[in-house]
């Protein structure tokens, strides 16, 4: 398994409220501007299957990979030779949260993908900016 960087961040709104994001799959293009959609056969849990569609790629497989209630949730998108995951923790801090995003590959082709996906880090922390500025503005 390949590890990227965590992407960590703070705000003054409540975990709760960004689990409640993470876990409304159908909402995630409002704040992170390169998906086009994310959709699930059924009902946000471990093992429910799907697909994600980027702005600028093709449909890929996905799935909901664990759900923390309150905590985390996690998905893992099913791609050639690997699969990529990202865990999204948010933690009580002070009146607000300390959320995280840790992301990883794993397959035969890690490598490849590792080296495809250049970049990801600084994806993920521009979508997860926008999603507290998202969040703070509801709330």
């Amino acid at each position: 398994m390949k590890k990227f960087s965590v992407i960590a961040a703070r705000s003054r709104v409540a975990p709760e409220h960004f689990h409640a994001r993470w876990c409304d799959v159908a909402t995630h293009p409002e704040w992170a501007p390169g998906m086009e959609y994310v959709r699930l056969d059924g009902p946000v849990r471990p093992g429910a299957h799907g697909v994600m569609k980027t702005r600028e790629g093709e449909e890929t497989p996905m799935m909901v990979s664990d759900v923390v209630p309150g905590v985390a949730f996690q998905d893992t998108v099913f791609l050639d030779g690997g699969s990529l995951t990202v865990r999204h923790e948010s933690h009580p801090d002070g009146t607000g949260s300390r959320l995280e995003l840790h992301p990883s590959i794993d397959g035969p082709r890690e490598d490849d993908l590792a080296a495809e996906m250049a970049g990801l880090e600084d994806v993920l922390a521009a979508d997860l900016a926008s999603l507290i500025a998202l969040v703070e503005r509801e709330h």
